[in-house]
């Protein structure tokens, strides 16, 4: 159902690790920072989320409904007795998360959350910058942080998991420059400070500034990861100029 899907040799670990650090090189060095034993698992989770958003890019939004319906029907098979699907990510998923059923309701969540953007999408013929729909790119971020929060802590509590969720939206708003960017940030930045520094590694992605240099990022992450602290996001976009 995906670009990987069905290959003639499955991936294996290290084969993941690099995929994430080609194609979202701060989630990955963000990875960094947690433990062996739950870094796998956390970059299997950035690539689901990958996977589903190849469904937003779809020119025909039914298309990327069949796509999360098969995703659906694949983390249910993570709760069952029997293999997964041939499929290099859901077979990986397979391996790290079929003793965590803990993470099956925040997967579909995840899911969903796309669902509900390609029901407008259905709707309204594609993308629509703004209102309600940019909500909707809220949840996702927010349902993503949620789950990496959970990937690395069995026992994450619902303030921190609140923290997260607030800590996601602030990054969408951000990045679509939202009237309310700057609030939504500082209230988030302040909640990340209930955070333990377990968690911190699903954060960590929010610290470099969009244009900073390759160094410069692992600059930012190195530091906040010491500090615990997110940077006003003035300081963010100062850093951007």
């Amino acid at each position: 159902m995906s670009d990987t899907a069905n290959p003639p040799t499955l991936a294996s670990a290290d084969d993941f690790d690099d995929r994430l650090k080609r194609t979202d090189e701060d989630r990955w060095l963000a990875s960094r920072y947690a433990p062996q034993s739950h870094r796998a698992l956390l970059v299997a989770v950035y690539l689901l989320n990958q996977e589903l958003q190849r469904t937003l890019q779809t020119q025909e939004p039914m298309l990327g409904k069949i796509r999360l319906q098969w995703w659906r029907e694949t983390i249910e098979q993570l709760a069952g007795p029997g293999p997964v699907r041939r499929h290099d990510l859901a077979e990986e998923l397979e391996r790290l998360a079929r003793s965590r059923q803990d993470l099956a309701a925040p997967m579909n969540a995840l899911i969903d959350a796309f669902d509900d953007i390609l029901d407008d999408h259905m709707q309204a013929g594609g993308h629509q910058p703004g209102g309600e729909h940019e909500k909707r790119h809220l949840a996702v971020e927010a349902a993503l942080m949620r789950l990496a929060g959970r990937a690395l802590r069995e026992d994450i509590s619902e303030t921190e998991l609140a923290a997260l969720t607030l800590l996601g939206e602030a990054r969408v708003a951000s990045l679509a420059e939202l009237d309310d960017a700057e609030k939504r940030w500082n209230v988030a930045r302040k909640a990340s400070g209930k955070l333990r520094p377990a968690l911190w590694p699903a954060v960590l992605h929010l610290a470099p500034g969009a244009t900073d240099n390759p160094v410069a990022r692992r600059w930012r992450i190195f530091v906040t990861a010491a500090s615990r602290k997110l940077r006003p996001l003035r300081k963010i976009r100062e850093s951007d100029h």
